[in-house]
């Protein structure tokens, strides 16, 4: 997978590469003494989180697939947690990026050109005024509405690049684009990498136990991975698009984490636009079902 010169260029040896995309948010851990990026994947019965393993060598050519083929690792609905470091782990990169990777403290959606920055996902948090939702407080654990939150330490993430053509922002209740207001573009699929001093293992904990269960991964010099974690569309999609459609849009899926995530007086819907011929493939989600972001200092309520 080729990576942004922000992750290809650091000097770590760099233990496995990452690709994060489905409904997801992110949040960079910042309260827990070593920073760490936090990964919320509601379970909602549309999506279904996989984790597919590929092993490279030191010029990031495949050698094998590591566990089931194809599918990888099917994470089960009930684990609550996945905690994913590195025996011999480097944080020296949090010097660089305080918040976890490329982050303009100025951004601007309409007129950046840093296709990298983690400005591009829509924050849950707001600290941009976009979603215009109301006071967010953070949803603690509810059975019915169940989380798999995953602990990624020593990691480095970045947006691989902005989506095509702008999103529009509108009332849930409102069931229609018209009624939104245009933000500009919005990120794409999110990729990263694992940092280590020296060579060691990916380490891998599911809770509750045995569940989901994947073996250490021994890396080196000459031995790294390629880690997708995916919560991708389950749902057949000339339904989904029948259902969601409107027009040149399509709803996306951002109102989902209103019911499993955060509560806010007023939840929004996102409308992007269709992308044209697209046909979806196994690894891949469609164009509305992006990362989402939330500046606050953790997920945890």
């Amino acid at each position: 997978m080729p990576l942004p010169s922000v992750l290809e260029t650091r000097p770590e040896m760099r233990a496995a590469e990452l690709k994060i995309d489905g409904l997801s948010v992110l949040c960079f851990n910042t309260i827990s003494g070593e920073p760490f990026w936090e990964v919320a994947y509601p379970r909602n019965p549309e999506h279904a989180l996989n984790i597919i393993i590929h092993e490279l060598d030191s010029n990031d050519e495949f050698v094998r697939e590591i566990g089931p083929p194809v599918e990888g690792f099917p994470v089960d609905p009930g684990v609550r947690t996945i905690e994913i470091r590195l025996t011999n782990g480097s944080v020296d990169h949090f010097a660089d990026f305080p918040n976890g990777g490329p982050a303009d403290p100025n951004f601007n959606r309409k007129t950046s050109s840093d296709e990298n920055d983690l400005g591009w996902m829509i924050d849950l948090a707001d600290a941009r005024n976009e979603l215009l939702h109301g006071p967010v407080t953070l949803m603690g654990s509810d059975p019915s509405k169940p989380i798999s939150l995953a602990r990624i330490r020593h990691s480095l993430l970045c947006t691989l690049k902005p989506d095509e053509g702008p999103a529009k922002i509108a009332p849930r209740d409102a069931n229609d684009p018209a009624a939104g207001i245009e933000i500009g573009r919005t990120n794409g699929e999110m990729v990263g990498v694992l940092l280590a001093n020296d060579q060691g293992q990916i380490q891998f904990d599911f809770q509750p136990a045995g569940l989901t269960t994947i073996p250490p991964l021994d890396y080196s010099r000459d031995r790294r991975y390629l880690i997708m974690m995916i919560n991708e569309d389950v749902e057949d999609q000339v339904v989904k698009n029948d259902r969601k459609s409107n027009r040149e849009f399509v709803r996306g899926d951002l109102r989902l984490f209103y019911d499993h995530v955060i509560q806010v007086p007023h939840p929004k819907d996102l409308w992007a636009r269709e992308k044209p011929g697209f046909t979806l493939t196994h690894g891949e989600t469609h164009g509305d079902c992006h990362p989402t972001g939330f500046t606050g200092r953790t997920l945890r309520p």
